[in-house]
């Protein structure tokens, strides 16, 4: 039986996280790996997610970064803890990469699988199949850079998307890495189905600024003011160090009737809240690959997202199972969701066509994909 190893940062709440995850007990499922993860941080005493009982885990650090201790005293200004806090978190950085380098060397496996490309760099080894896969899709001189460099030992690395492909094909400067399209996968839902009908409007992600969700309640609040007591509020799923901030503009704005930020809950609740909504909002700057957009939409949610990146581009046909927003364009946002708002019928057809249209991610369909690139 051949062995996989899985290089992970952490097992908590996250995109990233929840597809790995999908993809280990995938793979667990066909009785043909032996698999294990090595995780740097423990940070909840267990993994958000539920993994296949078969799979080990092995944390290298029993806590997290201390991300939070340092915001703390910055923002109390409590200066010489700062001073301490920062070394500390040095120091746990280099932990990190020593301790990662250290497991990758004499780690007895066939394949290496990194999910992050800071990972993909400490692989130097030549008697294992090397794989990558990167969620991320930055189109920066500086990402570009590092892409040139961190994957000179990888065999081969999965990208989301066809458009994505192109780009890392550009970008990486050997000619040992394949490049190969595999986009995310989701479980298929037929438990909780959306009937459109519930005056209430919803997004999910990481409360950051790459998310911009502070647009999206702008974006609201020019909803709410045009449509007067028409009833409809926004939820937003997630937690992050913008909390804060977001709840400050909601209260500025008169909505903390209308707008409710609700923090890291169980899967099973997300589809809940899914499911109980009508619309699906993504405001975000940035997606290599939206897999909460393919999971509003296989709760027969129509989506309105902006057309960034490659991601929801190739999972929204527009007009169709969604709206895609050219050129960020808030106003056009706006429009768009009102035009849902105003339009029930549209909206349970939209809704429909996207619950149909998300059979291909799958994951009974996607792991064929991988089996392939192992076997």
């Amino acid at each position: 039986m051949k062995k996989i190893t899985f290089l992970m940062l952490h097992l908590n709440y996250g995109g990233l996280e929840k597809q790995t995850v999908t993809l280990i007990n995938e793979l667990a499922k066909t009785n043909d790996f032996e698999i294990e993860v090595i995780c740097v941080y423990d940070i909840l005493g267990k993994s958000f997610y539920d993994i296949d009982s078969k799979v080990k885990i092995k944390y290298l650090i029993p806590y997290g970064p201390n991300k939070k201790e340092i915001k703390y005293c910055v923002e109390s200004k409590k200066y010489f803890k700062l001073v301490s806090q920062l070394s500390r978190g040095v120091s746990i950085v280099l932990l990190k990469y020593y301790l990662m380098k250290k497991e990758i060397q004499k780690c007895k496996t066939d394949y290496i699988f990194s999910t992050r490309i800071e990972f993909s760099r400490l692989i130097k080894r030549t008697d294992t199949i090397n794989i990558s896969q990167e969620h991320s899709y930055i189109d920066t001189d500086k990402y570009i850079k590092k892409v040139g460099s961190s994957f000179n030992n990888i065999d081969y690395l999965v990208v989301m998307t066809d458009k994505a492909k192109e780009n890392y094909c550009k970008w990486i400067s050997n000619n040992k890495t394949e490049v190969v399209v595999i986009p995310n996968m989701i479980e298929k839902n037929d438990k909780y189905i959306s009937s459109c009908e519930n005056k209430k409007i919803i997004s999910v992600g990481r409360l950051e600024d790459v998310k911009n969700f502070s647009l999206l309640i702008d974006i609201f609040y020019q909803i709410v003011t045009e449509h007067k007591n028409n009833g409809w509020t926004l939820s937003i799923i997630g937690s992050g160090s913008l909390k804060k901030e977001l709840e400050e503009k909601i209260e500025v704005l008169n909505l903390k009737d209308k707008v409710e930020l609700i923090e890291n809950i169980p899967i099973e609740m997300v589809y809940k809240k899914l499911s109980e909504s009508s619309i699906f909002v993504l405001t975000s700057k940035s997606e290599s690959f939206s897999l909460v957009l393919c999971e509003a939409m296989d709760v027969g949610l129509p989506v309105v997202s902006f057309d960034i990146d490659a991601g929801p581009r190739e999972i929204i046909n527009d007009s169709q199972n969604g709206y895609l927003i050219e050129n960020r364009q808030s106003k056009e946002m706006t429009n768009k969701i009102l035009s849902l708002i105003d339009n029930s019928k549209s909206r349970k057809q939209m809704g429909t066509n996207a619950k149909q249209s998300i059979a291909k991610y799958y994951s009974s369909n996607i792991i064929k994909k991988w089996l392939e690139v192992l076997k």
